[in-house]
């Protein structure tokens, strides 16, 4: 009996054992759970709004820009509709940034009689023009197109490549004179007074004989400021001969300055239109000397564009360094090998930009054969890359 009251009373303990752990154990239970869970305050619920808000301004954001691209994209087929209806117009936009690429545009021209061989020994062919181009060529890689102006009746450049000609376009000069009667011209006066009528030729350009030559690389700021060409002035005052009663009776501008002819010479062809607008018997009388330089024009035809963009301020005149350009002298020695020798390290010792190159040799043919090579030679120390529109190795004798 009394065993059994024993047992009695370890069941019970157990019991109760088991009842107080059971409890204690939902108690933590609901402890834990009630730190994880989080009741909600008004700042909470206001900053919940506010995210929602600001979902549903961005859903509505992006709605509105979804019907933007679609009405951006019907006026942009609409667009481009009308302008395939409408050849004729242009679009402003794109109208203005062609105009803004066409003023960064700059070619060279340069003005070529060819190899005529009746000529005397002043006016003879000795390899300036294709060496002059290569000098164009070398340092001055920014340029646009190379417009070589040729007579219908002369010899094509032999030695450039019509297939490769690249930037050259050699150019029919009787395309620009007004009278079919007054071509082929060999004034070259004649062919500067036409320049603005070269088909496809940019508004700024640069005018070069092929007997001066670039020395050094030389920027477009070198030519042009503030898009108006930079002019090198001799002296301020001039006195000008008009030697003949046909320019004494023909309106042009006056003389107010002089300058020097043999250097590259920037020009802008809407102010040359304007001169021939202003001007228009000028060209006219120039042009129909058509055989020769007129022998009483006192001045080069190119000077009388500079006295026009002078009156009207459409140029800047500057005092440049006399090492900006250098005169090789007009008449040599028989023997002109030490003198080109002095010339070419004259050249590449100094700070000299451009130099001419326009020389009076030997009437005696056995002497000027070796003149000639001794100025192959002296160009080919200066300017030795082949461009890609010269021909390799062509033959200069068949051309001599």
């Amino acid at each position: 009996m009394e065993l059994s009251y024993k047992r009695l009373i370890v069941i019970l303990a157990m019991v109760l054992l088991f009842v107080l752990v059971f409890y204690q154990g939902g108690t933590i239970s609901n402890v834990r759970n009630s730190k994880n869970s989080v009741v909600p305050c008004k700042e909470d619920e206001t900053f919940i709004n506010e995210k929602r808000g600001f979902a549903k301004e961005k859903e509505d954001f992006e709605k509105e820009k979804d019907k933007f691209e679609k009405k951006k994209q019907k006026f942009e087929e609409k667009k481009k509709q009308f302008l395939e209806e409408n050849d004729a117009f242009e679009d402003p936009e794109e109208e203005e940034e062609e105009e803004e690429e066409e003023n960064e545009k700059i070619d060279v021209v340069f003005t070529w009689a060819g190899i005529i061989k009746t000529m005397n020994n002043r006016n003879r062919y000795n390899y300036e023009l294709q060496f002059s181009l290569r000098a164009v060529h070398k340092y001055l890689p920014w340029v646009n197109k190379i417009y070589v102006l040729i007579n219908s009746d002369t010899d094509y450049p032999y030695w450039i490549n019509k297939e490769k000609s690249g930037k050259v376009v050699v150019y029919d000069r009787c395309k620009i004179i007004e009278k079919p009667e007054h071509c082929p011209t060999l004034n070259t006066f004649a062919v500067f007074s036409a320049l603005e009528k070269i088909e496809g030729l940019s508004n700024k350009f640069i005018l070069i004989d092929d007997d001066v030559f670039i020395n050094q690389p030389l920027t477009p700021d070198f030519f042009f400021k503030d898009d108006f060409p930079r002019v090198l002035q001799r002296y301020n005052k001039m006195k000008i001969y008009k030697d003949n009663r046909e320019f004494k009776n023909i309106k042009r501008p006056e003389y107010k300055f002089a300058m020097y002819s043999h250097l590259p010479k920037p020009m802008r062809k809407d102010l040359i239109v304007k001169f021939h607008e202003e001007y228009p018997e000028y060209a006219k009388l120039v042009q129909s000397h058509h055989t020769g330089r007129y022998k009483k024009l006192s001045e080069e035809f190119s000077m009388i564009y500079y006295q026009y963009f002078y009156d009207n301020k459409w140029m800047k005149p500057e005092s440049r360094n006399k090492s900006d350009f250098h005169q090789i002298p007009h008449t040599h020695p028989a023997d002109i090998t030490r003198e080109f020798d002095k010339i070419y390290k004259h050249l590449i010792s100094r700070n000299i930009k451009t130099f001419n190159c326009n020389d009076d040799y030997s009437k005696d043919q056995s002497t000027y054969t070796k003149q000639r090579k001794v100025l192959w030679d002296f160009y080919m120390k200066l300017y030795p890359e082949t461009p890609d529109y010269e021909i390799p190795n062509p033959d200069h004798a068949k051309y001599s």
